[in-house]
């Protein structure tokens, strides 16, 4: 507004310093959340850095021992996308080179586990010889990964523990039917891999473990020749 000699009032004048100085604070708000994100990225540059250092480290040249990879969680998500770059690392720093994988794992998301038993499976064609080793609980999809190892160890007081794929369904029943068909060609896959490696055959697996978890301690693992030895 203007008063009756053309001039801005009061109200105007504080109104239009009061908008000059919002905008600087949105633009100085704008550079904060710019600067914390540059911030950001470095860290985690830095922290790709410092991983690659550790497992450089532990990579040692000549000792197997520190080429160990432990799967203590679920396998699933970021967990796995960890596991794989620690095994994919390994391979561009030393490759052929020995790798022991410990596992002591309920199990996790079938997608994720065939990813990590495909990854082991890769480095086994490129030379690298893997020992899975199974200590505490082996479980549903962790049991697919101690299948993938060149040599599969139990420890002595472990249990081994598979199951049927289990998913959950909803929606219309064309679309659950779709899904169930799915499903049963992971379990199928899941099955051939293992066939390959046990006593026992898909039919014999199936008959196990209908409706049920089959759980076996290390010695029966060893029989049935889900593993090769116990320690």
């Amino acid at each position: 507004m203007e008063d009756q000699g053309g001039h801005l009032t009061d109200r105007d004048t504080f109104r239009s310093l009061a908008q000059e100085r919002m905008q600087l604070q949105i633009e100085k708000l704008r550079h904060e959340v710019r600067y914390e994100a540059n911030r950001a990225e470095g860290s985690e540059i830095e922290l790709a850095i410092m991983r690659d250092k550790e497992a450089d480290r532990l990579a040692k040249p000549g000792s197997r021992e520190y080429r160990q990879l432990n799967i203590f969680a679920p396998i699933y998500g970021e967990y796995v996308d960890a596991w794989i770059d620690m095994l994919e690392h390994w391979e561009r720093r030393d490759p052929g080179a020995p790798i022991t994988i410990r596992i002591n794992s309920p199990g996790g998301a079938v997608m994720d586990g065939f990813a990590l038993y495909d990854t082991i499976q890769r480095l086994r064609r490129k030379g690298h010889h893997i020992t899975t080793h199974g200590l505490g609980m082996i479980a549903s999809m962790a049991t697919v990964i101690m299948q993938a190892g060149d040599e599969r160890v139990l420890d002595e007081n472990a249990w081994f523990m598979i199951h049927e794929i289990s998913a959950q369904t909803s929606g219309k029943a064309s679309q659950m039917a779709d899904e169930l068909k799915f499903v049963q060609r992971l379990q199928e896959r899941a099955l051939d891999i293992y066939a390959a490696r046990s006593n026992l055959t898909k039919v014999q697996i199936k008959r196990r473990w209908t409706k049920t978890d089959d759980w076996m301690d290390a010695q029966e693992a060893l029989k049935l020749g889900f593993v090769d030895r116990v320690e």
